[in-house]
């Protein structure tokens, strides 16, 4: 099976098998400064610096903010801006309503009752992915999408949509917020997604914490389960054995 590396050293090969099957639906998920939406981010930046194009989703912060953070880690944005565009929902319902106005004003006197706000965001999405030839996929953050969009049968839509993700034969990432003590409830999301890879802040000492990272599931690959130490320095990503 084809996979997309992550480039994070030590966790592609060693720990994924190779990276994550191309196509699937992961979820990033842990507690606030564990560097889900900075790892996200690194992910796919890689992957189009070897040309692999790939299309960022932002609904919790602006792109302008978005782009500032990655600076400061010492990413070039500037260097993949063609091939890694980043779509801009942070203004929330405002800006896929008024995407939906344009449409229904086109469709004639039906009016905006006749589209559906998720529907505007997978065409959005498939126009990108058209356009640049995107192959990877993020999503800042699954959280905020469902806020958005409002889902009355939970389950249901979390399952539909994921199947469309599937569909795009996109590879995608999901960063998804959640309190430590959470990390181990039965999450539906969870369960329907392809990947699941947690991100959480350990503590060593009294006055010292640890980034750690842990594959707890991902179809069809032969992955390693026990969590490690996630680094970063000099702009790159790398795992460690962890130490308790």
């Amino acid at each position: 099976m084809e996979t997309v590396k992550t480039f994070v050293r030590g966790f592609d090969r060693e720990v994924l098998g190779g990276g994550f099957p191309e196509g699937s639906v992961v979820l990033l998920r842990g507690p606030s400064g564990t560097m889900k939406s900075s790892l996200a981010y690194y992910i796919l930046y890689q992957n189009a610096l070897k040309g692999v194009p790939g299309l960022y989703v932002t609904l919790e912060q602006s792109a302008g903010s978005l782009l500032e953070h990655v600076a400061g880690l010492g990413l070039r944005a500037t260097e993949v801006s063609e091939a890694l565009p980043i779509l801009d929902l942070s203004r929330g319902r405002e800006h896929l309503e008024g995407l939906v106005a344009k449409i229904a004003g086109m469709r004639g006197p039906q009016g905006p009752r006749s589209v559906d706000l998720l529907e505007v965001l997978k065409d959005k999405i498939v126009e990108l992915q058209r356009a640049t030839k995107a192959r990877l996929l993020a999503i800042d953050s699954w959280d905020a999408l469902e806020s958005l969009l409002e889902f009355e049968d939970r389950r249901g839509e979390t399952f539909r949509f994921f199947q469309w993700l599937r569909s795009t034969g996109l590879t995608s990432l999901l960063i998804s917020e959640v309190y430590p003590a959470g990390l181990d409830a039965g999450f539906e999301e969870e369960f329907l997604a392809d990947g699941v890879v947690h991100l959480t802040m350990e503590r060593t000492t009294e006055i010292s914490f640890q980034r750690r990272v842990q594959c707890v599931k991902l179809r069809s690959a032969d992955h390693r389960a026990e969590a490690y130490t996630l680094l970063f320095q000099d702009g790159r990503f790398e795992v460690a054995r962890a130490i308790g």
